[in-house]
């Protein structure tokens, strides 16, 4: 029975393992891609993008004929008016704190980590500082446009549909024999869904009795971007319209980068448009002091040492030093995916962080293993007094690392909170980890019983 509960602890460490330094790949749609989530490295380590944004004084200029009529030129009998995108009395506080609140908003739900919004108050631009990844260009265009949306009369430019008629939006996928196809689905609100219903029926193509076909079509616009321009083949009644933003049969690379846009897109038509109309001032990528490139010497290094650490507890303390290596192992693997879906981000000082917690670990273990030496009672009993002997005097050392490294937890400064999350969880874990694992494991391999 105690040879089965330790096959079944090792094999459990090397699923763990597995799954921790290799991943679990599912197939998503027709692509195969790994569920587990990646590390989040802090600013220090990727750079970051610096985007500052201010309020546009554009102003637009819009030309009528002796009529009233717009027009595109100015001619004989025109006249010409010009009006701020931004009037005077928009320009407020108000507005200016209700755009960074929309904007923080906007990047929390694209799950944007790290960020920041400094707001001028005295003219409301702003500088936003992003974390430097794949997706930062799709979120930077999230900053600057207004979000309006309409659905318009392509001849009349008559607004047929309007955001307050968005019930929401969101990301969806079709599959088919020719590839994945990912769309924009937006559902109307019961107002929108009569609007939608009869729009359907008005904007259609028809052919009359001599065989010419007339086209009534409709512009669906965000800001001044046309979506779609297009006609409705049926009636549609169910109040939503869905935009294929793009298909890929092989790349889940580019179906990732559709998926992307069809979310940005989703966030400005589920919140609110700014108040203001803003103006891209300055977009500059900050280059960090240290590329994690650099740090693969340092972690191979730190790797062999580790090696050399485990086989030097096998050597100097056997079977029981095995036993202790293999569940140092898990331990480290565990952590590593505790800190992916707590995610915590991970700065330099966090990875210092990191390789201390390892390393107390470590100590513990090999203190253990120095008790288990020692002790006369080489039975289970004398292995338990053994593990709670060692469990007390880590206990000593641990606890005043936990208050710190919570209080650390809620600095803001990054670096500082990296090294005190990673060390928690190192800790927390490593207490119930030890207890669970490495004792069962310890006791279960003592031959010897009093029974």
């Amino acid at each position: 029975m105690k040879k089965l509960k330790v096959a079944f602890i090792i094999l459990l460490i090397i699923l763990i393992s597995l799954i921790s330094f290799g991943g679990i790949f599912v197939k998503n749609t027709k692509f195969v891609n790994n569920i587990v989530p990646q590390y989040s490295f802090g600013t220090d380590l990727t750079g970051y993008r610096l985007l500052e944004i201010n309020v546009s004084d554009e102003v637009n200029t819009t030309i009528y004929d002796k009529d009233g009529n717009v027009v595109d030129e100015e001619g004989e009998g025109t006249t010409k008016k010009e009006e701020p995108v931004n009037p005077e009395d928009t320009l407020t506080l108000e507005n200016y704190k209700k755009a960074k609140e929309i904007i923080s908003n906007r990047l929390d739900q694209m799950k944007i980590k790290n960020y920041s919004v400094r707001l001028n108050e005295s003219n409301g631009s702003m500088c936003i500082q992003l974390p430097e990844d794949d997706q930062t260009d799709n979120v930077l265009s999230l900053c600057a446009v207004k979000g309006d949306f309409t659905v318009v009369d392509e001849e009349t430019n008559e607004v047929l549909l309007n955001k307050s008629n968005i019930d929401k939006a969101y990301c969806g996928y079709s599959s088919g024999t020719s590839g994945t196809t990912v769309y924009l689905s937006i559902q109307f609100n019961k107002e929108g869904t009569e609007k939608l219903k009869e729009i359907s029926n008005t904007y259609v193509s028809s052919v009359d009795d001599e065989g010419n076909t007339t086209t009534k079509n409709v512009h669906l616009n965000v800001d001044d971007t046309t979506l779609m321009d297009t006609y409705f083949s049926e009636e549609i009644s169910n109040g939503m319209i869905q935009l294929s933003i793009g298909q890929a049969s092989t790349s889940s690379e580019t179906l990732n980068t559709y998926a992307q846009e069809a979310s940005r897109l989703a966030v400005l038509l589920n919140d609110e448009q700014l108040p203001l109309t803003y103006s891209i001032e300055q977009n500059r990528y900050i280059v960090s002091d240290m590329q994690i490139e650099n740090l693969y010497i340092p972690i191979i290094v730190l790797l062999a040492v580790f090696a050399v650490a485990l086989v030097f507890l096998i050597i100097r303390y056997r079977k029981n030093g095995l036993l202790s290596s293999i569940s140092i192992v898990g331990y480290t693997a565990l952590y590593l995916l505790v800190i992916r879906y707590a995610n915590v981000t991970i700065t330099l000082d966090g990875i210092a962080s990191i390789a201390i917690t390892i390393a107390l670990n470590y100590m513990f273990s090999m203190y253990l293993l120095h008790l288990l030496k020692h002790e006369d009672d080489k039975t289970i009993q004398g292995a338990s007094i053994s593990f709670r002997k060692a469990s007390t005097k880590a206990l000593f050392v641990l606890i005043p690392l936990v208050v710190t490294a919570v209080i650390l937890s809620f600095v803001s400064w990054e670096s500082v909170y990296s090294f005190g999350m990673t060390m928690f969880w190192g800790i927390l874990l490593g207490i119930i980890y030890n207890f669970i694992i490495t004792r069962t494991l310890i006791l279960s391999s003592t031959k010897n019983n009093l029974n």
